[in-house]
Parts: C-alpha cells; structure tokens; sequence
C-alpha cells in the first residue's frame, strides 16, 4: 500500500488494526451472542481496494467522510438517514438497571464482596442504586461497573 498523504495513513491504519481488533470483533461477538453471522459487504476487497485508489477529495468532503457513497445513495435512501450523525454501539445498560436488571442494581449495596474491600461506602452505593432506578439520576455506567467488579471479585476470591 502506497500512502499519498496522512488521510490514506489514517484510513489505512484504521482498515489494518482498529477495525479488525476492535469494530469487526465487537460486531462479531455480539451477532454470535445471538446466533446471528453478520456481513460486511462495504468492506468486500474489492470495494475497499478501489476506493483506496480514490482522491481524498471522493472520500473526504467538508470533514464529512463517505461522501462519495453517500452521494450514490441519495436517489435510495432519505437524507434523514445518509447524513444522520454516527450513532455507534450502544449498550442499553441504564435501561437494564432500571428494568430487568433492577435486582441487580438494589443488590449492589448489599454486597459483601464490595463492602469487604472497604474501598466503598455501602450506603452512598444504595442510594445511587436506587436514585438510578428511580429516574432521578444516571448511574448505569457507573452501577455496571460495581457489578463487573463485583463478579471478578467474586470470580477471583470466592
């Protein structure tokens, strides 16, 4: 691969390394979780080869990337959906804490394993547990990671 200039570096990086040790795994994890084997026809080789040979100016418009197949699709799709902003993988977490995970979240400030580390005042994680199930505040991420670290603790010393 020839790189002309720090855009097709950039982009050339991030086709060797970020998407296959991070995006294609996480699609892949997830779509299997669910016995779902997921495609990714844009990034067939042959696509991805020819539009490498592209100027930067068919890629990259007015900072906004894949202009050029955004512009081939706009006879197809609305521009509602071809010019929406990047929504991403996101995980439902707080809404779990507030719905099927519920238990979860309340259990927390109960916890033995986390109360046995003295890292953490039990009451004050109650409070947000409930705060978080109540709608008054947003904990998930945080009530996430108090049950992850539960779990390893209680992976690691029983």
């Amino acid at each position: 691969h020839i790189a002309r200039d720090a855009i097709d570096r950039a982009q050339y990086a991030d086709l060797k390394h970020w998407l296959p040790g991070d995006i294609l795994t996480k699609v892949d994890r997830t779509s299997m979780a669910v016995g779902l084997e997921a495609r990714e026809p844009l990034l067939d080789h042959r696509l991805v080869e020819f539009c490498a040979t592209l100027p930067v100016g068919l890629r990259l418009r007015h900072g906004e990337g894949k202009w050029l197949m955004k512009k081939a699709m706009e006879p197809y799709l609305p521009k509602e959906i071809l010019y929406r902003p990047k929504m991403g993988f996101v995980t439902p977490i707080s809404a779990w804490f507030r719905g099927a995970l519920a238990g979860e979240a309340s259990a927390l400030g109960s916890s033995r394993m986390l109360a046995e580390t003295g890292w953490f005042d039990m009451a004050a994680i109650t409070a947000l547990a409930e705060a978080h199930r109540g709608g008054r505040a947003e904990h998930g991420r945080t009530l996430w990671q108090l049950m992850m670290l539960e779990r390893s603790l209680k992976r690691v010393f029983g």
